[in-house]
């Protein structure tokens, strides 16, 4: 069961998504993945990129960003987005170290959206 919180980082990446590429709901459209957190994906030109929404207290950690890493490398996804309320500087240094993901803070998608919704 989901929080007004966690609705709300959902809904909040959703409207900045697709200002990017199409909205896709339809998990079955990845291949490779028996089961994950991906909440939707996302369609950008002819790359498939899945989106992991982490509505958590704490930061998120390198553990997770290796973890994201791997299911995407055994997927047909081309990379991710994931989004969350904070980093680590760890997880952020290794993320920028990979082609397949994307790291986005809430406050980023605030700022970027003030007066646009």
């Amino acid at each position: 069961m989901s929080t007004n919180a966690e609705d709300s980082l959902y809904l909040l990446s959703r409207e900045y998504l697709k200002r990017y590429g199409t909205i896709i709901d339809d998990l079955s459209k990845i291949e490779g993945l028996k089961r994950s957190a991906i909440k939707f994906l996302v369609k950008i030109k002819n790359h498939l990129l899945g989106v992991w929404v982490l509505d958590w207290k704490r930061n998120v950690g390198t553990d997770k960003i290796i973890h994201i890493e791997r299911l995407i490398q055994r997927s047909n996804l081309s990379g991710g987005f994931i989004i969350t309320n904070k980093f680590s500087s760890n997880a952020r240094e290794l993320a920028e170290q990979t082609d397949s993901l994307i790291l986005i803070e809430k406050s980023e998608i605030l700022y970027h959206s003030k007066g646009s919704f």
